[in-house]
């Protein structure tokens, strides 16, 4: 049977659907200012990001091998530039991205970060989103990571959540890159990750970016 992914930002929510430049739809994280990181609420508190929930349909057995990274936009492009330079930047930026620091406080954070604390991710205060975590992804980090399937980064077991009847609790025994099918405590029936992207002092250039962000699984009947 085929699979399908609802990728939402509730719990429980509608598939993310926001008008995109260019006639497309999909998650539009807002406009970054030099030096900060979108969405923002208070940078000094490290506060702000977009919460993306992601379940799937199956109904007998979980999807495994659930791994995500970024790749050139395929929508209809409305960015400022091409679809090709759009990732090419990304990945540089996230290459650049110098990993000290959560809220870019040094104005040397770039690029498209991913924290995947699942429930806690709103409690963690100074520490959300710091690269020195291993829950924390640099899509871009090295040139190499996340930037394809064979580099792609797993879903972490701290980011499985379990709807209890509208509320959201930690899976009881999660496993890396396994999404459980609705009701499942045990490995999860939602995965809960934040997202950000941030912007370097140095950015030379404004305008709208664009890129995919694919998320791949397997699954067994």
């Amino acid at each position: 049977m085929a699979v399908t992914l609802t990728i939402s930002k509730t719990l429980n929510g509608a598939g993310i659907a926001d008008a995109l430049a260019g006639g497309s739809t999909g998650l539009d994280l807002g406009q970054v200012i030099n030096g900060q990181y979108v969405p923002i609420i208070l940078q000094s508190a490290n506060t702000g990001y977009q919460d993306i929930y992601v379940k799937h349909d199956a109904v007998i057995d979980p999807i495994d091998d659930y791994s995500t990274y970024i790749a050139e936009f395929t929508g209809t492009y409305g960015g400022a530039d091409s679809a090709a330079n759009d990732i090419a930047t990304l990945i540089a930026k996230g290459q650049l991205d110098d990993e000290s620091t959560a809220n870019n406080s040094n104005g040397l954070s770039a690029g498209f970060r991913v924290e995947h604390a699942g429930f806690s991710i709103g409690s963690l205060g100074a520490s959300a989103f710091l690269p020195s975590r291993a829950q924390v992804d640099i899509y871009g980090n090295n040139g190499t990571d996340g930037i394809d399937l064979a580099s792609a980064y797993p879903l972490h077991v701290d980011a499985l959540v379990f709807d209890d009847g509208g509320t959201e609790v930690d899976a009881t025994t999660p496993e890396t890159g396994k999404i459980g099918i609705s009701g499942d405590s045990v490995l999860g029936d939602n995965a809960h990750i934040g997202v950000r992207f941030y912007l370097e002092d140095s950015a030379p250039n404004g305008g709208i970016l664009q890129w995919d962000y694919v998320h791949s699984f397997s699954f067994t009947a």
